[in-house]
């Protein structure tokens, strides 16, 4: 991710820590591993894994208990699969709309 990609993230990881938004600008733009911004910060790995994952996820606008699943199958599962994944997105949405609105 570019720096300015992350910046213009930034008013969507309002509730996320500073020490969460950093830590995950130093993997996602820095480059930097996660054991060693664990290493440095004195934080586990899977801590550190979280806080990044916390990030992605807003940036992907893709709520946080979701799981990224991969696998292979037949294109009319791999079709079904897609439409499911976009049916989600699309309620996420509708329900983040009707937040906003209340």
């Amino acid at each position: 991710m570019t720096a300015a990609a992350f910046d213009d993230l930034r008013p969507r990881l309002g509730r996320l820590t500073e020490e969460t938004i950093d830590i995950a600008r130093e993997v996602l733009v820095e480059g930097k591993s996660q054991s060693d911004v664990a290493r440095e910060r004195g934080l586990s790995r899977q801590r550190v894994s979280s806080m990044v994952k916390s990030v992605v996820s807003a940036a992907n606008e893709i709520p946080r208990e979701w799981q990224r699943v991969e696998v292979w199958l037949p294109p009319n599962l791999a079709e079904k699969v897609r439409q499911m994944e976009a049916d989600a997105k699309a309620d996420v949405a509708r329900k983040n709309q009707s937040t906003d609105a209340a």
